[in-house]
């Protein structure tokens, strides 16, 4: 008489307990490096992003600080405290506008005031400085100081270890102490933690002082 095997052969279809053991092992070993991939993926996408706005920062904070300089004028602005023989045109150097590093401060031409509307003139009085690891840009409403005016200001870059410059005027030079006049050309160089050296120069438009109408 024949006799079925379909019991012998349900038994061989199964798998045994260390199969299924290993399997899950390895299941739970490509998961781990699947998601290991994915976080080095995500990670490097926002590395990349927060690079991009540092870049971005940096690229608008240029654009800032080239329209100030490009228009700066040879204007000396009234300040309490300070005899008008004593004024000068430009200011620069480490105790200007309790900079950490050095600061600067002078006055420029193109502050729009749309159809003379504004109680204000077209000059804008502006400095930089460098104040808690952040270049900030200070500006006052008016050329010459009110008193009790304190100043607008704008952090255009993180992260800053040092700030300088240098003055053309035949060859360079690290002051500027003329009164009456400003420079060919200036030299700004920001050290980035991030960037480094951001350096840029500046030709000046040749100026010498003149009153504000």
């Amino acid at each position: 008489m024949h006799k079925s095997n379909c019991p012998k052969a349900a038994r061989q279809a199964g798998f045994t307990l260390i199969e299924i053991l290993v399997a899950i092992a390895i299941f739970a070993v490509l998961s781990l490096a699947a998601y290991q991939i994915l976080q080095g993926v995500l990670r490097s996408g926002e590395i990349s992003r927060e690079h991009d706005q540092s870049l971005t920062e940096v690229q608008r904070g240029m654009i800032l600080i080239e329209r100030d300089f490009v228009q700066m004028v040879a204007r000396q602005s009234r300040t309490p405290g300070v005899d008008d023989e004593k004024l000068q045109a430009l200011y620069v150097g480490q105790a200007v506008l309790d900079s950490d590093f050095e600061g600067i401060e002078f006055n420029r031409l193109g502050w729009s005031n749309p159809l003379n509307l504004l109680p204000r003139s077209n000059i804008l009085r502006v400095g930089y400085r460098v104040q808690n690891e952040q270049l900030q840009r200070l500006y006052y409403l008016h050329p010459d100081a009110v008193a009790g005016e304190e100043p607008e200001q704008q952090v255009i870059l993180n992260d800053i270890e040092n700030l300088t410059f240098r003055f053309w005027d035949d060859g360079w030079t690290t002051t500027w102490s003329t009164a009456s006049e400003i420079p060919s050309g200036i030299e700004m160089v920001i050290t980035s933690k991030k960037f480094g050296e951001l350096r840029r120069v500046f030709v000046l438009p040749a100026s010498t002082v003149v009153s504000d109408e």
